[in-house]
């Protein structure tokens, strides 16, 4: 019976020992990983899920950008011109304001007397959401005004692309209810805007 005692006392001792030479080794890897884990436990719930989404977009394309992005291709017989107009009624009639353009392409042309493939920017804004976002965090602002862009591909397709705003929503700590509901409702509008726009719808 005593064997049998000093055998479990002999592994208790060889656990512990092996604990503290394991410790004494990767202790501070070990409080690393845990501390990430915390961390990641005190994140929005589909933070992980948005990062990991970029991620798969940041291996296929090599491009941060192109991993941070929404884009909508213009339907098939739809131009420019009919895509600006349906952008601009589908915000209004969503009580987002259309703030600013910026013809970007026209403006180089004039510059070089080079005709450019088209490159536009259409900016949107809501200045209460605006106001309350940055209550919550200054750094917020650099999102503001809602930015759209129109661009001809070098193969003379048209798309447009804005920043993808689940990053702003839910990639960090999980917003307070009634501001997550104000940002969820842009992202929807911003969203209705470019894929009613794409389609060339009005409303």
């Amino acid at each position: 019976m005593r064997t049998i005692r000093n055998f479990f006392a002999l592994i208790g001792l060889l656990s512990i020992l092996g604990a503290v030479f394991v410790y004494s080794q990767y202790g501070e890897r070990i409080q690393g990983m845990m501390g990430e884990y915390r961390a990641l436990q005190a994140m929005d719930p589909m933070a992980a899920e948005v990062y990991r989404g970029m991620w798969d977009k940041l291996k296929e394309t090599g491009n941060a950008a192109d991993a941070t992005v929404w884009r909508v291709p213009l339907a098939e017989g739809i131009g420019p011109k009919e895509a600006e107009e349906s952008m601009k009624m589908i915000a209004n009639s969503r009580n987002i304001m259309f703030v600013a353009e910026q013809p970007l392409s026209e403006q180089v042309a004039l510059m070089t007397g080079e005709k450019q493939r088209l490159l536009k920017i259409y900016q949107f804004c809501n200045p209460l959401t605006a106001i309350r976002m940055v209550d919550y965090s200054d750094a917020f602002s650099a999102y503001f005004p809602c930015r759209i862009a129109m661009i001809e591909d070098k193969h003379g397709s048209y798309a447009l692309y804005s920043l993808n705003m689940d990053l702003m929503i839910h990639g960090g700590r999980s917003l307070p209810p009634e501001l997550f509901a104000e940002t969820q409702h842009v992202k929807e509008v911003m969203l209705a805007i470019m894929e009613g726009g794409a389609r060339g719808d009005f409303e």
